[in-house]
């Protein structure tokens, strides 16, 4: 066959395998392509056989994917290589590291060796040595100690603790995690023992989890032992709400045994929030019997929350008993943000009527109420007089002007006050020269407004 003839029958051979795995690719993930078979040219065709490359038409339909956006490229990569795997490891392990270089192609290490942990942890060990250090050893790593730690367990640490320094932590911590489901103890005592940093925090969080889950008693007492920082204060809430849902008093009695600080009014106000839940007047008096100060108040949060969003007005009526003044509107504030959250027309006329509140809590509870029913909110401000109108037009202004400009600002002409005609024309001109500035201006130049009015609109926010 003359050398010409023989190209084309390549080209051929490897035009149809781009064609097979791009067709495979945009269609069904359950057939896997076949890589094209060698075509005999050249010597064969004398009677001298040359032996085929098996890997030629796997790394040509690799590489036809090429022309596919990037990542689509990797999804067919990544599939490509996995179902490779699951019949000739070794060889799909050699064309990662040809072809895999970003962190989500880096992904193709899990798969292949939790396939390769879920058949064979042991021989997959010696497949590490196909792959690259760094980020890729540390994936295939994790995914073999995964599978060989649900298989297998002691055999799994024992391999984990012969591993050198580099590869252990990784491997050590997968172990762990397994450990920690049934015997978070024993998991957290060789957590101490053999890792650091970042991989002891994760372990020992999911440790006292799983221990707080089983035994909340015996989590608790360890929660003083550890070292302040954020595994200490995941633990302490998580033992909190455990003890709470079983006994607020005894939750109570061991939060009173941390030491002072933010973690322990934590613990309490979490407490507070489980007990509040299914005795509200239980809940709120001791928040009522706590001194003035940043513990009452968070306590008071947690309480109105809770109450407020089955019986508001009795949620009010305590929370105006309250004596420290802080605690008092705090509690009142996030009742009528969590009244709002299901009747907001009614948390709105009431928010309105109650100047104590911080104005948060006010234009909170309009929010939601605009959310549901943006006519009767503008029928509602309009009733509005003086600093209410104010407040309430210039928030709601920018709302509707978000959906129709023109309109937002004729309304804003239709209220009574001066200062909050004045106000809401702002808010809704800002918001419509945000979005639309080109249209905003334009309109500003023909509107019957006063030349001072324009100017302002014009230097506004």
């Amino acid at each position: 066959m003359k050398s010409s003839t023989r190209f084309l029958v390549l080209c051929a051979a490897g035009l149809a395998g781009a064609i097979t795995l791009v067709a495979w690719y945009r269609g069904t993930p359950e057939e896997p392509p076949i890589p094209p078979k060698s075509t005999a040219v050249g010597p064969a065709a004398h009677g001298r056989p040359t032996a085929p490359d098996p890997e030629a038409g796997i790394r040509a339909t690799i590489n036809s994917l090429r022309r596919l956006p990037p990542a689509e490229y990797t999804r067919g990569l990544l599939r490509t290589l996995d179902a490779l795997g699951r019949s000739d490891p070794d060889r799909a392990l050699t064309l990662a590291r040809e072809f895999v270089f970003t962190r989500e192609q880096r992904a193709i290490y899990n798969s292949l060796f939790a396939q390769l942990a879920a058949t064979d942890p042991v021989a997959a060990v010696s497949r590490l040595a196909l792959v690259p250090a760094g980020e890729s050893r540390e994936r295939a790593l994790r995914a073999l100690a995964d599978g060989w730690a649900a298989r297998d367990l002691p055999a799994a640490l024992a391999w984990a603790q012969q591993l050198a320094a580099a590869d252990r932590p990784p491997v050590m911590e997968a172990v762990l995690m397994t450990m920690a489901v049934d015997d978070p103890a024993r998991a957290m005592a060789i957590a101490r023992q053999t890792l650091a940093g970042a991989a002891l925090d994760r372990t020992l969080t999911a440790a006292l989890q799983s221990l707080t889950r089983a035994n909340p008693a015996e989590a608790a007492a360890i929660v003083s032992t550890l070292p302040a920082g954020e595994v200490q204060t995941r633990a302490a809430l998580d033992v909190a709400r455990e003890l709470a849902a079983q006994d607020p008093t005894t939750a109570l009695a061991w939060a009173g045994t941390l030491p002072a600080g933010n973690v322990r009014d934590l613990a309490l106000s979490n407490i507070l929030e489980i007990w509040a839940a299914s005795h509200p007047q239980d809940a709120a008096n001791y928040a009522a019997s706590l001194p003035a100060g940043s513990l009452q108040d968070a306590a008071a949060v947690r309480v109105a929350g809770q109450w407020a969003a089955v019986d508001p007005a009795r949620a009010i009526a305590w929370a105006q008993t309250l004596a420290g003044e802080a605690a008092r509107n705090v509690a009142l504030a996030h009742i009528a943000s969590t009244w709002a959250q299901r009747d907001p027309a009614a948390a709105t006329h009431w928010a309105a009527a109650t100047p104590v509140l911080p104005a948060e809590a006010f234009t909170g509870a309009l929010s939601y109420w605009m959310q549901q029913d943006a006519g009767a909110v503008k029928t509602f401000v309009h009733a509005l007089a003086g600093e209410s109108q104010v407040r309430a037009a210039t928030f709601i202004a920018p709302t509707l002007a978000q959906a129709d400009p023109p309109a937002a600002i004729a309304w804003t002409q239709t209220l009574s006050d001066p200062a909050a005609r004045d106000s809401a024309l702002a808010a809704a001109y800002a918001r419509w020269r945000v979005n639309a500035p080109g249209a905003a201006h334009a309109w500003l130049a023909t509107a019957n407004l006063p030349a001072a009015i324009k100017a302002r609109l014009l230097t506004g926010p």
